[in-house]
């Protein structure tokens, strides 16, 4: 199948007409940058082969700009040597025409005929879904779907065993399958497909049989209880009858009653002790009162007798104190004129110091300005040496670029050259007469050398017809002549004769170029931050200097200065004098201060608390204590002996206990009623079972369950025996028709070895049932399309696919190629290996190819066909 022109207009993003014609029946090539349209063409010439016309729902195929369009796609394509035309319109006026030779066909009678000659099914209603398209589906990849190989086949796989089947002589029919899948669908129903578990009717019937045996197991319990529970009724009711005879409960009721009230008599004399303990702690609390009341009076006389003779202390003290602080102050005033003197020195010391350090930063910044003048000088002129060799580079400066596609035309020439110069057929001649070669008249002596056929004239004998032994010489000539074109071409842009002459500008402008940098880095070696930087340094420098001349003019007259050190010395010894003198005169005030102070408040403090001695108030309150203290001293000693005979009394009470005793007499008869009616509940509950279980016919049931038992045994033995037949029927057909598939591949498995060889050597690829690839055999490893990368499983997509057009075309199926944006993510060596197939193939098939990188495709020999161009001429 070999298309010859695509028109379209008002679809998608063409609002206007685009006409592409000249397509070439090998490969043809559509180079353009994103979003100009390479997908666009691609999708169109899916839809108007694919898509029905009437879909109501292709709006999406409308121009944005033109909401009201008519969608018209039109090819005209060849097979066989007939000629087609198909023209359709979309959305608006639905039509569809099919012109073949001079026989026309419309509407669906048109698509009818489509689907059959390229091999794909018609969507029953609504837009083409992947398992329609068929072989298109198979051979027409989108953008980003090269990977994406196993559903193509899968959906073309009837058309692909259709083709096999022609080509090995072989058959697979459709009937086989169909057993196959009878077969598996029967087995299904009893077992699961992969770990052939019971399903279906058989896990119904061991399900409903495991049920069944345990129901007969609780059956069997409950008779084995039943029996149980007969014994257990006797002995129960033979323990209610005695215990309801003896009635433990009344006797322990009896003796819960005499332990509470000993119980009782202990609780009133409790009461009592808590009385007397109360009494007790009052009165202990009166006494302890009048007690601290006469220590505190007792404390005022002691504390009044130790402040008497603290007074005297303090007096004494501020005497100390006063003539202390008059020395302190005579001293602070001799450490402040020593310290005076000392500092005058020490100022006369720093002015000698800072007059040295000024004259040796003058000497510094004479020697720095001197540096920088010569500095400056010296960048200035690597500055200059380093533009000079700017602009000689320049001058002589190639495009290295070009330099290196000129290098890699002229290195691919010479192997061309000599595969043309081995490839000619070479005729050396000597003649007698003259003979013609294509018309032109030959004689004397030489040779001939063809590059292709040539027709030599015999007179009188007849003509000779000369084909050259290699079949690709004319490719050979025609690579060579655009390469050599291309040298040319690129000479003469580079202003050179010779790849030697280009080399050496190149050799030239690389040393210039490094001479350029040697001066470059010896600018920043004098200047890193620019010459601008070492004037403004040098003005710095200058104005430093003025600056420290001026400083050293204005300091005094230091010819009789100490050292400093010694100056320094002086002044810190007075310094430390003064500050010593001065804390000695501060601590002397400050106990000054305090002796005073204290003095001051130790005679307020006694003349308060002698007043209060001397009270008479005070003096009766002291007489009248002492009395009571007497008195609640007899009283306490009273309550104390009471006290320890009621304790007494209490605790020989207690020895055993009596309210925790008729607790728990209380309890155990409680006890004792509560378990025999328990036990009356248990025999009444037993009674009621056994009459159940009597009434419900056990033994019935048990029989019943039996036989149940028994006849579902029988039914699962006979499903399993119907599995295990279906089980081996299926091995047998599937093992037959795989015998039969195999012998069906092998024309596919020879065709993608073919091309996979060119990328992978020593491998191969391992189809399944629908005839799509699904494993990788290279060096000794099986590895899974899924555990491949990215761009492995897209270069093998490419391949593939030109194996599967192989076959199609060699079992008469009409065949076009087309990769939107394929192998992209491809390094360039697989690339390499990639275009030689994409070549080959273009000898047997038609191959659109459209991608956004011609630069990765220019070494084609192919013309690349750019959307601008095509757009401007439309």
């Amino acid at each position: 199948m070999n298309l010859q022109s695509i028109t379209i207009q008002e679809f998608k993003q063409f609002a206007d007409r685009l006409f592409i014609d000249d397509l070439q029946p090998g490969l043809n090539l559509f180079v353009g940058p994103n979003e100009a349209g390479k997908s666009t063409i691609a999708e169109a010439v899916r839809t108007v082969f694919l898509e029905r016309y009437k879909v109501s729902t292709l709006n999406d195929l409308l121009p944005w700009t033109r909401p009201n369009g008519q969608p018209v796609i039109e090819v005209s394509f060849s097979i066989s040597g007939v000629p087609y035309v198909l023209k359709k319109h979309f959305v608006n006026r639905k039509r569809c025409e099919l012109r073949v030779g001079h026989e026309v066909f419309t509407e669906d009678e048109a698509e009818d005929q489509l689907s059959g000659l390229l091999g794909f099914s018609r969507a029953a209603k609504g837009l083409m879904k992947a398992e329609h398209a068929g072989i298109p589906g198979l051979l027409w990849v989108q953008q980003g779907q090269a990977q994406e190989v196993r559903d193509s086949t899968g959906h073309a796989a009837q058309y692909l065993r259709e083709a096999l089947t022609q080509l090995s002589g072989g058959t697979v029919s459709g009937g086989d399958d169909a057993l196959i899948g009878a077969v598996q669908r029967e087995l299904w129903q009893l077992l699961t497909e992969r770990a052939r578990k019971p399903t279906g009717a058989l896990a119904a019937v061991e399900n409903e049989l495991s049920e069944l045996r345990h129901q007969r197991t609780e059956l069997d319990g409950q008779r084995q209880r039943f029996d149980e529970d007969i014994g257990h009724l006797s002995t129960q009711q033979a323990a209610f009858d005695d215990t309801q005879r003896k009635r433990p409960w009344d006797e322990l009721e009896e003796k819960a009653v005499e332990a509470q009230k000993r119980a009782d008599a202990v609780a009133e004399l409790e009461r009592r002790l808590k009385e007397l303990e109360q009494t007790v702690q009052l009165s202990n609390a009166e006494l302890t009162l009048l007690l601290q009341q006469e220590q505190a009076a007792s404390d005022l006389e002691t504390s009044a007798a130790k402040q008497r003779q603290q007074l005297e202390e303090a007096k004494v003290a501020v005497g100390a104190s006063e003539t202390e602080y008059n020395v302190t102050a005579t001293s602070v005033a001799d450490a402040q004129r020593v310290q005076e003197e000392a500092n005058r020195a020490l100022e006369l010391a720093n002015a000698a110091v800072t007059a040295a350090d000024i004259n040796s930063q003058i000497a510094l910044n004479k020697a720095e300005i001197e540096r920088l003048r010569v500095t400056i000088e010296k960048a200035e002129a690597a500055s200059q040496a380093a533009l000079e060799a700017t602009r000689n580079a320049a001058a002589c400066e190639v495009d290295s670029k070009k330099l290196r596609r000129l290098q890699a035309v002229s290195e691919r020439i010479v192997p061309l050259q000599a595969r043309k110069e081995a490839a000619l057929t070479r005729i050396e001649y000597r003649l007698h007469g003259a003979i013609t070669v294509d018309g032109s008249l030959v004689s004397g002596e030489g040779v001939l050398l063809l590059e292709n056929e040539k027709t030599i004239g015999l007179p009188g004998l007849g003509e000779l017809s000369i084909v050259p032994g290699v079949s690709d010489i004319s490719t050979v000539v025609a690579e060579l002549d655009s390469l050599e074109g291309e040298r040319t071409q690129l000479q003469q842009a580079m202003g050179v004769s010779s790849v030697a002459e280009a080399d050496n500008r190149h050799d030239n402008w690389k040393t210039l170029v490094a001479h350029q940098k040697m001066q470059s880095e010896l600018v920043l070696l004098h200047a890193p931050d620019g010459i601008d930087a070492l004037r403004t340094a040098l003005a710095q420098a200058l104005a430093r200097l003025g600056a420290a001349q001026e400083r050293l003019a204005g300091l005094p007259d230091v010819s009789n200065a100490v050292a400093v050190a010694d100056a320094k010395r002086d002044a810190d010894a007075a310094r430390e004098r003064l500050e010593e003198a001065r804390r000695t005169l501060t601590n002397a005030a400050e106990r000054k201060s305090m002796t005073k102070a204290t003095a001051d408040s130790t005679l307020e403090a006694l003349t308060l608390k002698e007043a209060q001695l001397k009270d008479l108030a005070f003096v009766q309150k002291r007489e009248e204590r002492h009395a009571k203290i007497v008195e609640a001293r007899s009283h306490v000693n009273a309550q104390l002996k009471e006290l320890e005979s009621c304790r007494r009394d209490v605790d020989t009470a207690k020895t055993n206990d009596p309210a925790a005793e008729a607790k728990r007499f209380r309890e155990s008869a409680a006890l004792a009623r509560a378990d025999q009616q328990e036990r009356q509940t248990r025999i009444a509950r037993l009674r009621a079972q056994l009459e159940t279980l009597g009434a419900s016919g056990l033994g019935e049931r048990l029989a019943k369950a039996d036989a149940s038992i028994e006849q579902l045994e029988r039914r699962k033995d006979e499903l399993f025996l119907r599995a295990n037949a279906l089980s081996l029927l299926e091995g047998v057909l599937v093992e037959e028709r795989d015998a039969a598939v195999a012998q069906l591949r092998a024309p596919l498995t020879n065709r993608l070895g073919h091309y996979l060889k060119r990328l992978f050597p020593q491998s191969g690829l391992t189809v399944d049932d629908e005839l799509g690839p699904v494993a990788l055999h290279r060096g000794g490893r099986l590895d899974t399309l899924e555990a491949l990368s990215y761009g492995t499983r897209e270069q093998l997509g490419v391949l593939a696919r030109l194996a599967y057009a192989d076959l199609l075309k060699e079992s008469g199926r009409p065949t076009l190629l087309l990769f939107d944006d394929a192998a992209v993510h491809t390094d360039a060596e697989r690339r390499e290996g990639i275009k030689r197939a994409l070549l080959e193939a273009a000898t047997r098939h038609q191959i659109l190819v459209f991608t956004c990188h011609p630069e990765l495709w220019n070494d084609l020999g192919v013309k690349q066909r750019r959307l601008e161009d095509l757009k401007a001429a439309a």
